[in-house]
């Protein structure tokens, strides 16, 4: 009787791990938040902002003035912004600036044995079992990352006073609306936790 109850006591565990390995998994695909700032920064002071890309030209502020996803970017940011106090100010009349990055990789993970026979021998409580498998080699599973950076910059010093970003995997075929969805969330994550205090 003790054997059963051991043998149940063992399935059960191995239930439970079965289930928190699920659960971590589902998790991973959501993304995670990182945000860091000069804690003796006087961001009370703060009430106008303007884009980095409006007032310095460079390559990539081209590049996303005529990229959809930069619009898709502002508008959201600018009604987050302006939920907190904030106003989008003319040239030279701003506290800080906004800027943006946002970058994708290619990752790839591989999983499973490699190619070839495989097996084992098991004792249980009710004897013996051989087990013989075939493996046609490890699979390889490619995905897309994505990391949003959200940076304020204090106009008057120019330094970079507080940081948001966002890391996680992307779905495949991403549809508009999926697009549309992403952008909302991240950048009201980010821009959440802006001002700190």
């Amino acid at each position: 009787m003790q054997d059963l109850s051991k043998v149940r006591r063992e399935a059960a565990a191995l239930i439970m791990l079965v289930v928190c390995s699920v659960l971590a998994v589902g998790c991973a695909d959501k993304p995670t938040y990182d945000i860091d700032y000069d804690q003796t920064f006087p961001f009370a002071g703060y009430q106008t902002y303007r884009w980095y890309d409006d007032d310095h030209n460079s390559r990539e502020s081209q590049y996303r003035r005529r990229n959809s996803s930069d619009q898709r970017v502002r508008n959201t940011a600018n009604q987050e912004l302006m939920q907190r106090g904030f106003r989008e100010a003319p040239r030279g009349a701003a506290d800080f600036w906004v800027n943006y990055h946002v970058t994708k990789r290619q990752t790839q993970r591989v999983s499973g044995q490699e190619q070839g026979m495989h097996g084992g021998v098991g004792v249980g409580t009710y004897g013996k079992s051989v087990s013989v498998g075939y493996s046609s080699g490890p699979s390889v599973k490619t995905y897309e990352d994505g990391t949003a950076v959200f940076d304020v910059i204090d106009i008057r010093s120019g330094k970079i006073v507080w940081r948001g970003v966002a890391e996680g995997r992307l779905k495949n075929k991403m549809s508009k609306a999926d697009k549309e969805q992403l952008t909302i969330t991240v950048v009201h994550e980010l821009l959440n936790q802006f001002p700190p205090g």
